[in-house]
């Protein structure tokens, strides 16, 4: 049961998530209306909404917390194992929903190219991370690690009983706030996965749907250091 709403938790995030990063930046300029729907800010904050309704969906804290519990709470691995891979799958699957309800406009943004993680009309970012083209991987590393660690830092002390007491249930208010936080002042770099469910299920139905191998090998294979690695790191 706990591994079918962990699924449907991080269904959630990539639904609105990857949904509202669709709707605005296939459409922006349709009709010459700039901004018609959405802007920089609605993206934080659906990714904020998807990861709170996903908390409230599940019970529960996915991702890179999973991971942040089994490291320095002592929950058990057998279990966060069986947790990460229902994140995945689950992500994976809201990934694969929102390219098959945004699928037209995709491929007529692409204009007729195949589709491509790099390039003008690449639309793989849609769905997950990379570094920006301005930064070094170094900078990509080092953003993904602070913006990791500051989350888990305060879903650590959203849960310390030797903190103020939060009232049950209110903790998808406190990830909303913290991921709303994050995106708005540390998003531009590398689009904060924040924890590696949320950018390797997305990759798995990419690769899937002809994106090809670039999906794990653009960027020094950015995916593991970047979303993996950087997790374990914080």
């Amino acid at each position: 049961m706990a591994d079918t709403t962990e699924f449907w938790g991080s269904f959630m995030i990539l639904l609105f998530g990857a949904g509202v990063e669709c709707q605005v930046r296939l459409h922006y300029n349709d009709n010459d209306v700039s901004g018609a729907f959405g802007t920089y800010l609605s993206c934080r904050l659906a990714w904020a909404c998807g990861v709170a309704l996903g908390a409230w969906a599940s019970g529960g804290i996915s991702g890179a917390v999973t991971v942040a519990m089994a490291l320095f709470r002592g929950f058990p691995w057998r279990k966060a194992s069986r947790y990460i891979v229902a994140q995945v799958l689950g992500c994976a699957f809201g990934a694969w929903v929102v390219y098959m309800v945004y699928q037209e406009s995709i491929l007529s943004f692409e204009g007729g190219l195949p589709h491509s993680v790099s390039g003008m009309r690449s639309t793989a970012g849609l769905f997950f991370t990379r570094p920006a083209s301005s930064i070094s991987l170094l900078t990509a590393y080092m953003t993904e690690t602070v913006a990791t660690a500051t989350l888990l830092f305060l879903v650590l002390a959203f849960g310390d009983t030797g903190n103020w007491a939060i009232p049950k249930g209110s903790m998808p208010v406190g990830l909303f706030m913290a991921v709303l936080a994050i995106g708005s002042s540390l998003g531009s770099n590398t689009g904060y996965a924040l924890n590696p469910a949320r950018d390797t299920g997305p990759r798995l139905v990419l690769y899937l749907l002809g994106y090809g191998k670039d999906v794990w090998t653009h960027d020094g294979g950015y995916w593991f250091f970047g979303g993996w690695c950087s997790t374990l790191h914080a």
